[in-house]
Protein backbone atom coordinates (compact mmCIF):
# COMPACT_ATOMS: atom_id res chain seq x y z
CA UNK A 1 0.00 0.00 0.00
CA UNK A 2 1.13 3.54 -1.00
CA UNK A 3 2.10 5.68 1.73
CA UNK A 4 -1.33 8.11 2.91
CA UNK A 5 -1.00 11.35 1.38
CA UNK A 6 -1.61 14.13 4.32
CA UNK A 7 -3.20 16.62 1.48
CA UNK A 8 -6.86 17.13 1.78
CA UNK A 9 -9.28 15.45 -0.89
CA UNK A 10 -10.22 18.82 -1.90
CA UNK A 11 -6.60 19.88 -2.98
CA UNK A 12 -6.12 22.71 0.44
CA UNK A 13 -2.46 21.48 2.10
CA UNK A 14 -2.68 20.30 5.81
CA UNK A 15 -1.91 22.71 8.56
CA UNK A 16 1.82 22.33 9.27
CA UNK A 17 3.09 20.08 12.44
CA UNK A 18 6.17 20.43 14.74
CA UNK A 19 9.27 22.57 13.87
CA UNK A 20 7.57 23.59 10.52
CA UNK A 21 4.83 24.67 12.94
CA UNK A 22 6.36 27.27 14.76
CA UNK A 23 8.30 29.10 11.92
CA UNK A 24 7.46 31.85 11.01
CA UNK A 25 4.54 32.00 8.39
CA UNK A 26 5.42 33.78 4.86
CA UNK A 27 3.73 37.59 4.76
CA UNK A 28 1.61 37.67 1.50
CA UNK A 29 0.78 40.91 0.20
CA UNK A 30 -2.37 42.04 0.54
CA UNK A 31 -3.55 39.84 2.84
CA UNK A 32 -1.21 41.05 5.87
CA UNK A 33 0.91 43.90 6.95
CA UNK A 34 5.01 43.99 6.66
CA UNK A 35 5.89 43.75 10.57
CA UNK A 36 9.21 45.38 9.37
CA UNK A 37 7.36 48.02 7.54
CA UNK A 38 6.88 51.65 9.37
CA UNK A 39 3.73 51.99 11.20
CA UNK A 40 1.95 55.14 9.95
CA UNK A 41 0.97 57.62 13.06
CA UNK A 42 -1.65 60.52 13.05
CA UNK A 43 -0.15 63.93 11.62
CA UNK A 44 -2.35 65.75 13.94
CA UNK A 45 -3.34 69.53 12.92
CA UNK A 46 -1.75 71.31 10.04
CA UNK A 47 0.98 73.69 11.37
CA UNK A 48 -0.05 77.41 11.68
CA UNK A 49 2.97 80.16 10.74
CA UNK A 50 2.62 83.53 12.71
CA UNK A 51 4.27 86.09 11.61
CA UNK A 52 5.77 88.25 14.01
CA UNK A 53 4.41 91.64 14.84
CA UNK A 54 5.56 94.54 12.55
CA UNK A 55 5.82 98.10 13.24
CA UNK A 56 2.20 100.45 14.32
CA UNK A 57 0.81 102.27 11.46
CA UNK A 58 1.25 105.93 11.10
CA UNK A 59 -1.70 107.78 12.98
CA UNK A 60 -3.49 109.80 10.93
CA UNK A 61 -3.96 113.21 12.47
CA UNK A 62 -5.33 114.71 9.87
CA UNK A 63 -8.63 113.16 10.47
CA UNK A 64 -8.92 114.41 13.45
CA UNK A 65 -7.66 117.89 12.65
CA UNK A 66 -10.29 118.10 10.64
CA UNK A 67 -13.51 116.47 11.93
CA UNK A 68 -14.89 119.60 13.42
CA UNK A 69 -14.42 121.17 10.15
CA UNK A 70 -16.30 118.72 8.12
CA UNK A 71 -18.61 118.74 11.15
CA UNK A 72 -19.43 122.71 10.61
CA UNK A 73 -19.48 122.69 7.30
CA UNK A 74 -22.13 120.09 6.72
CA UNK A 75 -24.30 121.74 9.43
CA UNK A 76 -23.87 124.77 7.54
CA UNK A 77 -24.89 123.01 4.64
CA UNK A 78 -27.83 120.96 5.77
CA UNK A 79 -29.24 124.56 6.95
CA UNK A 80 -28.61 126.35 4.00
CA UNK A 81 -30.42 123.92 2.58
CA UNK A 82 -33.41 123.82 5.02
CA UNK A 83 -33.57 127.27 4.68
CA UNK A 84 -33.78 127.23 0.92
CA UNK A 85 -36.50 124.93 0.83
CA UNK A 86 -38.52 127.17 3.54
CA UNK A 87 -38.01 130.07 0.98
CA UNK A 88 -39.17 128.21 -2.16
CA UNK A 89 -42.69 127.53 0.34
CA UNK A 90 -43.00 130.64 1.49
CA UNK A 91 -42.28 132.39 -1.55
CA UNK A 92 -45.10 130.27 -3.71
CA UNK A 93 -47.39 131.13 -0.59
CA UNK A 94 -47.14 134.80 -1.32
CA UNK A 95 -47.07 134.49 -5.03
CA UNK A 96 -50.44 132.24 -4.92
CA UNK A 97 -52.18 134.56 -1.89
CA UNK A 98 -51.44 137.65 -4.36
CA UNK A 99 -52.01 136.18 -7.62
CA UNK A 100 -55.47 135.41 -5.47
CA UNK A 101 -55.96 138.66 -4.90
CA UNK A 102 -54.36 140.37 -7.52
CA UNK A 103 -57.02 142.26 -9.72
CA UNK A 104 -56.83 144.67 -12.79
CA UNK A 105 -59.19 147.07 -15.14
CA UNK A 106 -60.38 144.78 -18.02
CA UNK A 107 -62.04 146.51 -20.87
CA UNK A 108 -64.08 146.07 -24.12
CA UNK A 109 -66.65 147.05 -25.75
CA UNK A 110 -69.88 146.31 -28.12
CA UNK A 111 -69.97 146.83 -32.40
CA UNK A 112 -72.79 149.42 -32.85
CA UNK A 113 -74.14 150.91 -35.57
CA UNK A 114 -72.19 154.25 -36.66
CA UNK A 115 -75.84 156.41 -37.78
CA UNK A 116 -77.63 155.04 -34.41
CA UNK A 117 -75.07 154.61 -31.77
CA UNK A 118 -76.91 151.33 -30.40
CA UNK A 119 -76.88 147.87 -31.89
CA UNK A 120 -80.03 146.92 -33.87
CA UNK A 121 -83.23 147.80 -32.29
CA UNK A 122 -81.64 150.32 -29.78
CA UNK A 123 -81.89 147.48 -26.66
CA UNK A 124 -77.89 148.24 -26.03
CA UNK A 125 -76.62 152.02 -26.34
CA UNK A 126 -74.70 154.45 -23.87
CA UNK A 127 -75.51 154.16 -20.59
CA UNK A 128 -76.35 149.95 -20.35
CA UNK A 129 -75.61 148.78 -17.62
CA UNK A 130 -72.64 146.19 -17.82
CA UNK A 131 -72.55 143.12 -15.10
CA UNK A 132 -69.38 139.79 -14.42
CA UNK A 133 -69.17 137.50 -12.53
CA UNK A 134 -67.09 134.37 -11.85
CA UNK A 135 -67.13 130.98 -10.32
CA UNK A 136 -63.77 132.29 -8.16
CA UNK A 137 -65.68 135.01 -6.44
CA UNK A 138 -69.17 135.68 -5.65
CA UNK A 139 -68.38 139.29 -6.10
CA UNK A 140 -69.95 140.69 -9.57
CA UNK A 141 -68.33 143.46 -11.04
CA UNK A 142 -70.53 146.15 -12.53
CA UNK A 143 -69.96 149.10 -14.90
CA UNK A 144 -72.13 150.76 -18.17
CA UNK A 145 -70.86 151.25 -21.68
CA UNK A 146 -69.58 154.37 -22.05
CA UNK A 147 -69.71 156.92 -25.35
CA UNK A 148 -68.99 155.45 -28.87
CA UNK A 149 -65.86 155.58 -30.30
CA UNK A 150 -65.28 155.40 -33.88
CA UNK A 151 -61.81 153.81 -35.14
CA UNK A 152 -60.68 153.22 -38.89
CA UNK A 153 -60.18 149.64 -40.02
CA UNK A 154 -59.35 147.31 -42.44
CA UNK A 155 -62.28 146.81 -44.48
CA UNK A 156 -63.15 142.98 -45.43
CA UNK A 157 -65.20 143.48 -48.05
CA UNK A 158 -63.09 145.70 -49.97
CA UNK A 159 -59.10 144.90 -49.85
CA UNK A 160 -56.76 148.06 -49.57
CA UNK A 161 -59.34 149.86 -48.08
CA UNK A 162 -60.52 151.22 -44.84
CA UNK A 163 -63.64 151.74 -43.14
CA UNK A 164 -64.99 153.31 -39.89
CA UNK A 165 -66.14 151.28 -36.97
CA UNK A 166 -68.03 152.09 -34.34
CA UNK A 167 -67.95 150.73 -30.60
CA UNK A 168 -69.09 151.16 -27.49
CA UNK A 169 -66.60 150.96 -24.85
CA UNK A 170 -66.65 149.62 -21.06
CA UNK A 171 -64.08 149.17 -18.08
CA UNK A 172 -64.31 146.54 -15.58
CA UNK A 173 -62.38 147.31 -12.54
CA UNK A 174 -61.42 144.66 -9.98
CA UNK A 175 -60.93 141.48 -12.59
CA UNK A 176 -59.09 138.60 -11.08
CA UNK A 177 -56.35 137.43 -12.68
CA UNK A 178 -56.70 133.91 -10.98
CA UNK A 179 -59.74 133.61 -12.90
CA UNK A 180 -60.20 131.78 -16.58
CA UNK A 181 -62.85 134.30 -17.46
CA UNK A 182 -66.03 136.27 -16.38
CA UNK A 183 -69.59 136.10 -17.39
CA UNK A 184 -70.34 139.64 -18.90
CA UNK A 185 -74.17 140.58 -19.48
CA UNK A 186 -74.60 143.64 -21.23
CA UNK A 187 -78.15 145.18 -20.69
CA UNK A 188 -80.49 142.07 -20.62
CA UNK A 189 -79.00 139.99 -23.27
CA UNK A 190 -77.84 136.47 -22.51
CA UNK A 191 -74.60 135.91 -20.95
CA UNK A 192 -71.56 135.45 -23.00
CA UNK A 193 -68.48 133.83 -21.76
CA UNK A 194 -65.03 136.41 -21.83
CA UNK A 195 -61.33 134.73 -21.04
CA UNK A 196 -59.43 137.02 -18.64
CA UNK A 197 -56.55 137.14 -21.00
CA UNK A 198 -59.48 138.85 -23.66
CA UNK A 199 -60.73 141.62 -20.77
CA UNK A 200 -57.17 142.06 -20.11
CA UNK A 201 -56.68 142.78 -23.86
CA UNK A 202 -59.65 144.12 -25.25
CA UNK A 203 -62.53 141.99 -25.65
CA UNK A 204 -65.79 143.18 -27.93
CA UNK A 205 -68.52 141.21 -26.97
CA UNK A 206 -71.17 139.71 -28.81
CA UNK A 207 -74.84 141.37 -27.53
CA UNK A 208 -77.42 138.01 -28.08
CA UNK A 209 -80.77 139.01 -27.20
CA UNK A 210 -82.76 137.29 -24.05
CA UNK A 211 -81.28 135.20 -21.11
CA UNK A 212 -81.34 135.21 -17.65
CA UNK A 213 -78.86 134.98 -14.62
Amino acid sequence: MEPHDHNDPAGIPAPPTGEAAGSPVPSVPGLAPDPGAPVATDPGPAPQLWLTPGPYLPRRDWQRRTRSLVTAATSVGGALWLLGVLAVIIVGIVVGAVLKHATFTGHGGVIVNCSTRSTDGGAVLQGTPVQAWTDKSEKVLYTELEKVKVVEVADPKHHGQRTSRCHLPFKLEGVRRDAAGYNLRIGDSAPQFITTKALKEGAFVPVVPGGER
